[in-house]
């Protein structure tokens, strides 16, 4: 269930009263950590420790995410609605889902300001996994085995038509929200871009850039959906230390639209340039493979057909980097231009520029 107002917006606002309300037991104390300042670009993350006043209680180690407060942020959330689609997918989807997740442990939600308060599982990572590095084409299948259980799972599910709150990939405010961020966000882009790849090829501005988004999500939305994350990249990826398995976090941009498109944009994200130009191929085979083996079989050529229809949406992506989060911190930087480099040379690479 989603909790409403009031509720504390920043961690500075957070009380041991509020977390002994919120879990059920009195809590003593609790220490936070700030952790992926550099990579939550639509959230504020901390970890909590927290100590009990029963004794026999073992400490607990939660994750505590917030809104982040800039403006621009704020404000791309209210046109989205992505902070409320994260919380309702952990709520209402996630939970019965074959699919590795954290647990939700409670959430609070203001639809008039988009600030929230998510408190869940804090799930032991493999630190070292870097987008910027790329994953190596083990972490790529493992990856891409998890969001095939998902997407075979609501292939088709008619309870997804029934979710206002989920939207298709042609909604209005996803239209809206992609366009507007492409739109403000290439410039900027094209200015962190610069010595860094070729961008001769690109003669359309911002506005132009934008209607090709805009009939990306049209054309695109038309093949037969199924629930998707949609900013699957390895940012908002755990892999466990042991290197076995992978939790998908991050769920602000989730969306019924066709499963390839997750597919897609994982891809180009994250990995580097040369192994997806190696790898293309042969993971969407494996992709394929692990659909099927999940009960849902879709033809190579038709997975192929909106892979390629797909493409552009990673720069689109690429766009908002800029525009959410602060580009003089040296990783922020380095990620725009890593996602913005990938999503021009695939876009090369399959002649749409």
């Amino acid at each position: 269930m989603i909790n409403p107002p009031p509720f504390p917006t920043s961690v500075g606002e957070l009380t041991g009263p509020f977390l002994s309300g919120a879990l059920g037991a009195e809590v003593s104390e609790f220490h936070a950590d700030r952790i992926g300042e550099d990579r939550g670009m639509l959230g504020e993350i901390f970890k909590l420790d927290i100590s009990f006043e029963d004794d026999s209680m073992e400490p607990l180690t939660l994750v505590a995410k917030f809104a982040a407060l800039r403006e621009e942020t704020l404000a791309l959330a209210k046109r989205g609605d992505t902070h409320e689609r994260e919380l309702r997918s952990y709520d209402e989807l996630l939970s019965s889902a074959p699919v590795n997740v954290p647990e939700l442990i409670a959430a609070w939600y203001d639809d008039e300001t988009a600030e929230f308060l998510l408190l869940q599982e804090l799930i032991s990572a493999d630190t070292s996994v870097d987008q910027i590095a790329g994953l190596s084409e083990q972490q790529a299948r493992l990856v891409i085995s998890e969001m095939a259980k998902l997407h075979a799972c609501w292939w088709n599910d008619p309870r997804l038509e029934a979710m206002s709150w989920l939207p298709r990939l042609d909604d209005q405010r996803r239209r809206t929200n992609l366009t507007t961020i492409t739109r403000n966000g290439w410039g900027k882009l094209a200015e962190m871009l610069e010595g860094e790849i070729s961008l001769s090829n690109i003669t359309q501005n911002g506005e132009e850039l934008a209607g090709e988004i805009d009939a990306m999500l049209s054309r695109t939305a038309a093949f037969p959906s199924t629930f998707i994350h949609s900013d699957l990249r390895a940012d908002n990826l755990l892999f466990s230390p042991d290197g076995q398995s992978v939790a998908l976090i991050d769920w602000q941009g989730c969306c019924i639209a066709p499963p390839v498109f997750d597919f897609a944009y994982f891809l180009i994200q994250s990995v580097t340039i040369e192994d997806r130009q190696r790898l293309e191929d042969d993971l969407l085979r494996f992709y394929a493979e692990e659909l099927e083996r999940g009960g849902l079989k879709i033809s190579l050529s038709n997975l192929r057909e909106v892979y390629e229809s797909s493409l552009i949406y990673s720069f689109a992506i690429a766009c908002s980097i800029p525009l959410i989060n602060d580009p003089t911190i040296p990783r922020v930087r380095e990620l725009g231009i890593a996602m913005g480099t990938r999503s021009i040379q695939v876009l090369k690479d399959h002649g749409q520029l």
